[in-house]
């Protein structure tokens, strides 16, 4: 895995426009059969829904509004916004939005853009049938490594070691409390993100105290199933 410091804001930044264009593509061709298609991976969600909030976060970024205290009751007015829009209207707009985001976000970190907008590339791809594994992830990845790293959700300052193909990262700590081998790097991106369900969490080879792991992804509910999309 690529570090975070070798991940400049422009390589970043040209990450998420590339994670954008290739969301954009997939939403033309499937135009309004969107809004029947639902997300294993975001239950509460049509594809339309995901679009909507991709779209959404571009045209906070390019209006400069605040968000306000509550960012969950904020994303689910965005999609509520766009529900009664097209497909391509929405499209259209992302599409108008995103020079502007490119222009205001110049030389700045977008690390939690990326990790949004690629994250949410791979849930619609899942929801289509059109998984490829390999769009986005490194970049991704060690943007969502630092991301979680920053969380520290761990119980009793005991630390999880996770290993994933050729990437070994590790959480907390000094003391492992867990390690366990989640098998390849496009995995350990879809445990980080919570895309993972108690069932795919038990079985992960591992030595230690499994609850890290829940805690380790505990920012979001866990799929009540698995999605799935492990097989390469």
């Amino acid at each position: 895995m690529t570090s975070s410091a070798e991940l400049s804001p422009e390589l970043m930044l040209g990450e998420y426009l590339s994670s954008a264009n290739r969301f954009l593509a997939l939403a033309r061709e499937h135009g309004d059969d969107l809004g029947a298609t639902a997300v294993p991976s975001c239950p509460a969600w049509r594809a339309k829904d995901l679009l909507a909030h991709v779209t959404g976060i571009a045209a906070h970024v390019t209006s400069g509004r605040d968000m306000g205290p509550d960012v969950q009751a904020w994303i689910d007015g965005e999609v509520a916004a766009r529900s009664g829009r097209t497909v391509g209207a929405i499209v259209a707009e992302w599409e108008d939005a995103l020079p502007r985001l490119a222009a205001a976000l110049r030389g700045q970190p977008v690390g939690g853009l990326v990790i949004d907008v690629v994250t949410h590339e791979h849930d619609l791809r899942g929801a289509l049938g059109a998984a490829d594994h390999e769009q986005g992830l490194a970049a991704v990845l060690p943007a969502l490594v630092d991301h979680v790293t920053e969380l520290a959700p761990l119980r009793d300052g005991r630390g999880v070691r996770l290993l994933g193909g050729t990437t070994v990262c590790t959480f907390g700590g000094p003391e492992i409390g867990l390690e366990a081998d989640v098998g390849d790097e496009w995995e350990l991106f879809r445990l980080l993100a919570c895309r993972r369900s108690a069932e795919e969490l038990e079985a992960y080879p591992r030595q230690g105290d499994v609850r890290l792991l829940f805690d380790l992804v505990s920012r979001y509910p866990l799929p009540e199933r698995p999605l799935g999309e492990r097989a390469r």
